[in-house]
């Protein structure tokens, strides 16, 4: 629904909450949504225990909200640029990136350390970014993507994946670069490189994607950004 041009003007959590006050309750998140064209929405999504439940929704609002709230590309990097961030650690500091990058890497069943399905969606002005699955990696990680335009004028674009900036819960910076990319019409298939290897301790990396396109050439790019928080552990169970 927010791809498809729906705003968030609320979202309320509940710690305990039930169906019509009938049956067992639990904790839950309400979310209203609007639309110019189709009224209000409400959503309300219950803690079911499964993988998307209502507390990767609030941490996904309380990490960037505005990013979901403002469709148009100018108006999220202003909102962006206005919000002061620490400047993360980068990799040359806390690890090893292996020598050429990223060809130097070693995608191996022998090194690998554990795969997470992503499935996120993300759209700007009609073009539209999708990373479907991490692949951790002992020297490093492999992010799959997808990207989409119905706009002819925006297809050599999605080639491009500029200013990508990924940074994990400890404020540790990755360093990315473009494994492979392969255009079908208005759709691209890639992936990234991330180095160095993700630490066993990092609950949840952040991927955004600043531009689409060459970021020099204004006229040839499209400004985001798409931000994609990824949750790599389950997050601990509420005390009783």
């Amino acid at each position: 629904m927010l791809v498809d041009g729906w705003q968030i003007e609320h979202l309320h959590y509940a710690d305990s909450c039930a169906v019509d006050g009938q049956g067992p309750t639990c904790p839950a998140a309400f979310v209203e949504l609007t639309r110019p064209d189709q009224g209000r929405y409400g959503i309300y999504i219950p803690d079911d225990g499964r993988a998307f439940s209502h507390r990767s929704l609030v941490t996904l609002f309380r990490e960037r909200p505005h990013i979901w709230k403002h469709r148009t590309a100018e108006r999220i990097h202003q909102l962006a640029a206005d919000t002061p961030m620490a400047q993360p650690t980068p990799p040359s500091e806390w690890g090893q990136v292996v020598d050429p990058f990223p060809n130097g890497l070693v995608f191996s069943p022998g090194t690998l350390r554990g795969v997470v399905a992503v499935n996120q969606t993300q759209s700007v002005e009609d073009v539209t970014i999708s990373l479907t699955v991490l692949e951790r990696y002992q020297q490093g990680g492999r992010l799959r993507f997808l990207a989409h335009t119905a706009d002819p004028r925006k297809r050599k674009w999605l080639s491009v994946l500029d200013d990508v900036l990924v940074v994990d819960d400890q404020g540790r910076r990755y360093r990315e670069g473009l494994l492979e990319s392969r255009r079908e019409g208005n759709r691209v298939d890639g992936a990234l490189a991330l180095a160095p290897g993700i630490p066993r301790d990092v609950a949840a990396l952040t991927v955004t994607v600043g531009t689409v396109g060459d970021g020099r050439k204004p006229s040839e790019s499209l400004r985001g950004p798409w931000v994609f928080p990824i949750q790599l552990t389950q997050p601990a169970p509420a005390p009783a």
